[in-house]
């Protein structure tokens, strides 16, 4: 990420204000899906027509019963759906198949699948296929024809290993019905197999070939996207590069409007990885907070994962997310919210409005509005996993069509199975029932889709008295007409919430603003000036409230740091030191390779190479702004969390390093948190907790903190290059590891240019040991310090300085020894520390350093 230099900010700054009002954590891009509902269904669960459908008793969802579906999805308020594949496969859940330009006969004919499409459209729906890219049954004519054939046609098309083409990449399983379903790769390096799939996508978006697209599907959920393929299949061509993009070019001389949207096989990702050739990915990171979320009734953790999703997509390109809080590879939605407690439908409301009134367009898994539950099961083989896909419950007794009944054919999944006749989960027993949870999803979907806001707005935190409340702003402001602006409230909480959001960076119109309830239309108590910092909100039990005002949200500076690509996003750094020694963690485990740091005209820029562990081990960075500070630490009065501030009690500095101020991170499982610590001349020192976010968010911005200066954080955990357990000389390779920006106000520095600042940084276990990665290093030694080291008696200089403004220069730097040490030989190997060589350089220093060096 380009960093900005003070003037180029406050220009940027200036244009969102004037372009992008009401937009905070990073803009919202209007796509081609902002309006979409989607609505997942597999086939084989969904819907069945009579008889036809799977043999008598299993009643097979079919494409007929898809058709038969269209009314109950549009009144829901559904305008896309996609499905699981429906492309020959012995698999139930159809994603092991055979050629994908016919369908399975499971389900019926291929006149009667484009006859659903056609009527789809007629419905205001678009349809989407699941597709599998990266291989083929073993079932088919590509692999029976190659295996243990060499001279086959397609045998440079599969990923054969031997020269005999009887070993392979893929693999084979036992399927719902004891069949055993085999899986090979596809070579995609090879023009004849890309070729293949890429037609096969073509036929299903004018299966006809006539060009009027009437019953062409609208595009692809894609499953199991890479990159770049550096996880199964490895090295076949299954790229963004090698693959997607000629598949996602060639689909739109068919289709110029064709929707693509991935599935990302690693599933901690959000997803922007993918956005340069597809239109969507789905919002994984933040499907698991908000299940955890509602399921603990705490909405602490929405906060920071919503912002780092937003920041995620920032400069993605013009793709959105999906937002998803389910979907057929997890628990079901309502069991997961059960686990802390007894059956509670009411938690699956406040999901609802979790999922409904979030900023990206919703999908809903099937039978997540009826409330269905299943916890996957342990039958030794791919039927594990029909708990969670048992049939959709049309009916309250499952006596006949519509109702599927294909897991029947599974013993094992049926008799354990969690549907029960007149359980209340059924579409029968709930439509038109007034607060049921399946009208509570049709209200949502009926505000969403008539609220602009909800649909397009932006997205802007919003601080509360209760962990209890997701509390936000939406804001839309068209090219064209009026701006809208929503406040959202969510109770995940049973009692009811009587509280205050903090509006208090808002901008008002003089006078205020009325306040009315978007869904009752009541007016609510006027916003003035005087309130907005508590104005008074009350939301029922698991309840939402969206309520609409005219105010305009604070403009905050673009993220400036994002934990990735250090070196040259800290560029002409005034100090750069490299570590000197192992660590004693174990590889890529904790490790601190290089640390590079400046001060500019804002702020200070800091960047650490290197990886924390997620146990609750910290990184300290010790800052000394020549103001105060402690060269003997004292934090004896800084009770946890987090733990091990106190154990730096004792703790002695280099002389000449007295640190003013210290930041505290760490990354305990998988959030970033940090502390600052002012660290006075006397006296003990004083902690204030800046805020969160995710670890490999690439997202600087912190939530749930004190951070009025608006400090700036990240960490990238992903580093696999510098130092080990045995060497350190590859320190210099890491590239990726935690940054931040501090300006200079939280730093108590009002005049900054020019001025001689010192740096230091470690990593401390979470009981306040100090280990053995230092930077500046502590030359090669591999053990520990301990608990409140002398660093007066370890090799080396622990800290570094600099000058505020001024490049560090190493010739500059190996004049000072020379002129400080009198030798004529001095070179930039002793000048490791980096001294700053800008203007008014301190030889007091250079000399310190010499005379520690040579034991003087």
């Amino acid at each position: 990420m380009r960093r900005q230099s003070w003037l180029l900010r406050l220009i940027a700054i200036a244009a969102t204000a004037l372009f992008a009002p009401g937009v905070r954590c990073a803009p919202f891009t209007e796509s081609p899906a902002a309006d979409e509902v989607f609505y997942q269904f597999m086939p084989i669960a969904w819907r069945n027509s009579g008889p036809n459908g799977g043999p008598a008793n299993a009643r097979f969802g079919d494409f007929n019963g898809m058709t038969a579906s269209l009314d109950y999805l549009q009144g829901l308020g559904v305008t896309s759906v996609w499905m699981n594949p429906i492309f020959p496969s012995p698999a139930y859940h159809g994603y092991q198949y055979g050629p994908a330009d016919r369908v399975n006969p499971w389900f019926g004919t291929e006149a009667e699948f484009l006859n659903f499409v056609a009527q789809a459209k007629l419905h205001g729906i678009k349809v989407y296929i699941d597709l599998v890219c990266y291989g083929i049954s073993t079932n088919s004519t590509f692999y029976q024809s190659a295996y243990n054939n060499p001279s086959s046609p397609y045998d440079a098309w599969l990923a054969f290993t031997n020269a005999q083409n009887t070993q392979f990449t893929g693999y084979s399983y036992t399927t719902w019905n004891g069949s055993t379903v085999g899986f090979i790769d596809w070579d995609l390096r090879n023009a004849g197999a890309r070729q293949q799939v890429i037609d096969w996508c073509k036929k299903w978006l004018d299966p006809h070939g006539d060009g009027t697209l009437r019953d062409g599907i609208a595009g692809y959920r894609l499953d199991h996207v890479l990159v770049n393929g550096d996880q199964q299949p490895a090295g076949l061509g299954y790229t963004m590069a090698g693959f997607w993009t000629p598949w996602k070019a060639a689909l739109k001389t068919v289709n110029p409007d064709v929707f693509t949207f991935v599935e990302q096989a690693d599933w901690g990702s959000f997803g922007n990885e993918f956005l340069s050739v597809h239109d969507a990915a789905f919002t994984m990171p933040f499907m698991f907070a908000a299940r955890d979320a509602v399921m603990h009734e705490n909405a602490t953790e929405l906060y920071p994962s919503m912002a780092s999703t937003l920041s995620a997509l920032k400069g993605a390109g013009q793709g959105t997310l999906l937002g998803i809080i389910n979907n057929h590879d997890v628990d079901r939605l309502a069991s997961a919210l059960y686990m802390t407690g007894p059956e509670n439908a009411d938690r699956t409301k406040a999901a609802a409005a979790v999922l409904m009134l979030q900023p990206f367009p919703p999908v809903i898994y099937m039978g997540d509005e009826l409330g269905m539950t299943g916890v996957k099961g342990n039958y030794g083989s791919d039927a594990n996993d029909i708990p969670v896909r048992e049939p959709f419950k049309w009916t309250a007794v499952n006596a006949g069509a519509p109702m599927s009944n294909y897991f029947v054919l599974n013993s094992g999944a049926y008799n354990n199975r969690y549907e029960r006749d007149h359980d209340g989960k059924s579409v029968e027993e709930q439509q038109g029932v007034a607060g049921s949870l399946l009208e509570t999803y049709r209200s949502l979907i009926a505000l969403r889709k008539n609220t602009p806001a909800l649909r397009r707005g932006g997205y802007t935190a919003v601080s509360n008295s209760d962990s209890h409340i997701w509390s936000f702003v939406r804001r839309y402001a068209p090219a064209a007409g009026d701006p809208q602006t929503l406040l959202v409230a969510i109770n995940l909480g049973g009692p009811q919430w009587n509280g205050a959001v903090d509006m208090s960076g808002f901008t008002l119109p003089t006078g205020g603003t009325g306040v009315k309830d978007v869904v009752t239309g009541a007016a609510l108590a006027a916003m003035t000036g005087t309130n907005k910092g508590a104005y008074p909100v009350s939301v029922g039990p698991y309840g939402y409230r969206v309520m609409e005002l005219n105010a305009t949200p604070p403009v905050v500076p673009p993220a400036v740091v994002d934990g990735i690509d250090i070196p040259a996003s800290v560029s002409a750094a005034a100090v750069t030191v490299t570590q000197d020694t192992p660590t004693n963690f174990g590889d890529n485990v904790s490790e601190l390779d290089q640390l590079f740091a400046k001060g500019q005209s804002d702020g200070l820029l800091v960047g650490i190479t290197g990886n924390l562990a997620t146990d609750g081990t910290a990184l300290a960075v010790f800052v000394d702004t020549g103001s105060g500070g402690q060269n003997i630490l004292d934090t004896s009065t800084l009770a946890p969390p987090p733990g091990g501030l106190q154990a730096l009690t004792a703790l002695k500095m280099d002389a000449g390093f007295s640190p003013s101020q210290l930041f505290f991170a760490n990354t305990n499982g998988g959030t970033l948190y940090l502390d600052q610590v002012a660290l006075p001349a006397s006296g003990s020192g004083i902690k204030t907790y800046r805020g969160n976010n995710v670890v490999n968010g690439h997202s600087g911005t912190l939530s749930g903190g004190s951070n009025a200066d608006g400090i700036q954080a990240a960490f990238d955990n992903t580093n696999t290059n510098g130092v080990t357990g045995t060497i350190a000389s590859s320190a210099a390779t890491a590239t990726t590891g935690f940054e931040i920006f501090v300006p200079w106000s939280a730093l108590g520095v009002s005049s900054p240019m020019g001025k001689t600042m010192r740096i230091a940084s470690c990593i401390l276990g979470s009981d306040g040991t100090v280990s053995n990665q230092w930077l500046p290093g502590i030359e090669g030694g591999t053990a520990n310090l301990g608990i409140a080291p002398d660093l007066t008696g370890v090799p080396g200089m622990q800290f570094a300085r600099f000058t505020v403004g001024a490049p560090y220069v190493a010739a500059d730097a190996v004049h000072a020894l020379q002129v400080a040490g009198g030798l004529a030989s001095a070179t930039a190997e002793d000048a490791r520390l980096d001294l700053n060589g800008g203007p008014g350089i301190d030889l007091v220093d250079a000399a310190m350093v010499m005379r520690k060096a040579l034991g003087l």
